[in-house]
């Protein structure tokens, strides 16, 4: 393809935003299947601020705009909603199903002009449609990608329950905190990781999150680099993400634990994929998890046909396999443009 894409986001390393790191990876991805793909960070998104983003984004005639949103830096603004109806654009949707009502009215302006809309899952294809059945025919699927380098799992693991993601509520992350309970008291001497960012409006979530975890022993590394991140899963014997809303699609968190092979319990609703059955664990509760981690603690053959079923699982949300599913969304849409 021949036009430049412009990938528009409110949020990139070194801020704490899962979308603004999705965002940097799926550049580069690009970038090394032969896109001509620029970051376009823009971080003042109120009246002032959104003129500038628009008439930047007009002055690039040729090139696709392709918006990712959700992100940190958008906050409340409906910036970027004006920048697709004035300058048509692809958007990504990175999540929809559990957005509050009033965040799923915002989204309507993007269904109006943008070409494609991009989702990261059939399911949230599918919760989209429900509310703006006159999208249908422009949504694509896309799975989102781990935005830590995959390292083979050490035959060395140690005996480490860890749990990585954005420290905020709606993780499960209490569900945690509840399994280092068990753990400790019936007297296991277990490592317990929580790895993590904190974004800013969550600190005093986090603190006391942090507190209460203090008599199970529980350590906490922030702020990793994703060398680190990396380095630490493939050195555990099992990852717990206790996700209210079940393991999904769209959890990059999960999909990080699975590229390393690492074996994972997590939980399950009906946004969970049938595929993951046969890679992850499921427990309802922390009390269901504890046991299933004792088991796999001492089940070597188990963890190893885990670990393997999760490394064959991540090749289909490879950053190869996302950069060629978005090259061949650009080509149709140049196509489509007759540029």
């Amino acid at each position: 393809m021949n036009r430049k894409v412009l990938l528009v986001t409110g949020s990139t390393p070194p801020d704490v935003c899962g979308v603004g790191d999705y965002t940097r990876s799926l550049a580069l991805a690009l970038q090394k299947a032969g896109v001509r793909a620029e970051l376009f960070v823009h971080h003042r998104w109120n009246l002032g601020g959104t003129s500038e983003a628009i008439r930047r984004l007009l002055s690039a005639e040729q090139a696709i705009v392709h918006i990712q949103y959700p992100t940190e830096g958008y906050g409340y603004s409906l910036g970027p909603q004006l920048c697709a109806l004035i300058r048509p654009s692809v958007v990504t949707l990175h999540e929809f199903s559990l957005a509050h009502p009033l965040r799923k009215l915002s989204l309507l302006p993007f269904t109006f002009r943008s070409p494609y809309l991009v989702m990261t899952s059939e399911f949230e294809r599918r919760c989209l449609t429900e509310r703006m059945p006159w999208a249908t025919r422009r949504i694509r699927v896309i799975p989102v990608g781990s935005t830590i380098s995959p390292s083979n799992l050490s035959e060395e693991s140690q005996e480490r329950v860890a749990y990585f993601g954005l420290i905020m509520p709606r993780k499960g992350l209490e569900d945690f905190i509840e399994f280092s309970r068990l753990v400790r008291a019936r007297g296991l001497d277990w490592d317990l990781v929580m790895i993590g960012r904190i974004l800013s409006r969550h600190a005093d979530y986090a603190k006391k999150l942090i507190d209460s975890s203090l008599p199970y022993r529980v350590r906490w590394i922030l702020d990793p680099g994703p060398e680190e991140i990396s380095e630490i899963l493939s050195r555990t014997r099992l990852g717990y993400f206790p996700f209210p809303d079940g393991a999904s699609e769209r959890r990059s968190s999960l999909k990080a634990a699975l590229t390393v092979g690492l074996p994972c319990i997590t939980t399950r609703t009906e946004q969970t994929p049938r595929e993951l059955s046969r890679v992850a664990v499921f427990a309802a509760t922390p009390s269901d998890a504890f046991e299933s981690a004792l088991r796999l603690m001492a089940a070597t053959e188990e963890r190893q046909r885990l670990s393997q079923c999760a490394l064959e699982y991540s090749r289909c949300f490879s950053w190869e396999t996302i950069a060629q599913a978005h090259v061949k969304l650009y080509l149709e849409l140049q196509e489509a443009s007759g540029a």
